[in-house]
């Protein structure tokens, strides 16, 4: 039983978005625009000359969207708090007390690692 390459294309490009979804929900930001895209653009490829997508390219492109719409929103979501925590007083200190049950580390010396100093908090 052999495929033709538009129906491997077609199923590979399914299983790069299911790994897109997957890798979303396990490792965020860089994996899932990688698979992701690269499954988008099979699927387009395995369309060929024809006038209408596979109906697994289809859903590919339809499940790959969604991965990086998700990852992207986990994206912006996670740098609008982060530019919250740095800018509202109230936030940093229930941060700062969370991250010091967890890690044993206070949100000053955090930002010292990472190089910014205690008074980029409020210039930033």
């Amino acid at each position: 039983m052999t495929q033709s390459p538009r129906e491997r294309l077609t199923r590979t490009s399914m299983s790069l978005a299911v790994l897109a979804v997957f890798s979303t929900l396990t490792f965020p930001v860089i994996l899932p625009y990688i698979f992701g895209s690269v499954s988008i653009l099979l699927a387009i490829i395995s369309k060929g000359a024809r006038h209408s997508f596979p109906r697994r390219s289809r859903s590919a492109v339809i499940v790959a969207s969604v991965a990086l719409a998700i990852n992207t929103a986990l994206i912006v979501s996670t740098a609008f708090y982060f530019y919250r925590v740095l800018h509202d007083p109230a936030l940093q200190e229930q941060f700062g007390k969370l991250l010091y049950q967890t890690y044993g580390i206070t949100l000053e010396d955090l930002l010292n690692q990472l190089g910014l100093q205690n008074s980029a908090l409020g210039n930033l």
